[in-house]
């Protein structure tokens, strides 16, 4: 028989020692046994969608080379954007960068593009974004850490250059799904592509940024094994596909825990 046949879990009763609300423990009242041949899965799951289009130390840097100079860094402020005030905000945080009223940029509503260009009194200068591999070849790895790139579509090196610099269709959706990881529940038996082997829930971005995300499974089959576990205190992280964890800026989140025996194994 099941010690318990739910478990309802609330970020605001994390524990104290928990780092934030996609990052958190929680100690369960009782601690539990489970008993052989017993799956769980996660159900109920209600999330704000609280994160930005550019985040703070993940994606909200432009990395640039002006003439002969150095490698620069255009830092973005993070916030929810459109791609018009995206396009502003890049060129702006460049002509900061260089101290120098350089560039400029122009946002195309009907291909969803970006172009930034080089302003007139400096039209004949070499300049060019780095791309990710670009970035990586030369072990610039804080700077990879903080890429754009993969918002603004550049991952196509064009060499040193005096065109404009023309974004593939920009994705200001940059967080597609956002994966909810256990430890001390389950075992092991599921694997992200970037190898992580305690993800117990994906949860797809089905709501824009500011309203609730909700995810309720259909139908309880796809059990996660947890047998012969006991249960006390729990860890979970709430991470992007690239491992980031998704800050919630102080907004909590809910789920359940739902278990029952599984004949046959999982």
């Amino acid at each position: 028989m099941l010690p318990i046949k739910k478990i309802y879990i609330d970020t605001r009763f994390k524990t104290g020692d928990s780092r934030s609300h996609s990052d958190f423990h929680v100690d369960l009242p009782t601690t539990l046994l489970m008993p052989e041949d017993t799956g769980f899965y996660i159900d109920d799951v209600c999330i704000p969608h609280a994160w930005y289009t550019v985040n703070a130390n993940v994606n909200d840097q432009v990395h640039y080379y002006l003439s002969n100079d150095g490698l620069r860094s255009a830092t973005v402020p993070e916030g929810i954007y459109n791609i018009t005030n995206l396009a502003a905000a890049i060129a702006h945080q460049m002509n900061v960068a260089c101290a120098m009223a350089v560039f400029e940029s122009e946002a195309d509503l009907k291909t969803n593009v970006i172009r930034i260009s080089l302003q007139a009194p400096y039209a004949d200068r070499n300049w060019r974004i780095a791309t990710d591999s670009e970035l990586k070849s030369e072990n610039r790895t804080s700077e990879l850490a903080r890429s754009m790139n993969g918002l603004i579509k550049n991952f196509v090196s064009k060499g040193q250059n005096i065109q404009d610099f023309v974004s593939g269709y920009i994705d200001l959706v940059p967080i597609r799904n956002i994966y909810l990881s256990a430890s001390g529940l389950g075992n092991f038996n599921t694997m992200t592509i970037t190898g992580d082997r305690n993800i117990v829930k994906k949860i797809p971005v089905n709501a824009s940024p500011g309203d609730l995300i909700f995810d309720q499974t259909v139908t309880g089959m796809d059990y996660l094994d947890c047998s012969r576990q006991t249960l006390s205190r729990i860890s979970f992280q709430l991470k992007d596909i690239h491992g980031n964890l998704v800050d919630l800026h102080g907004n909590h989140f809910s789920f359940s825990i739902v278990f029952s025996r599984v004949q046959n194994g999982i």
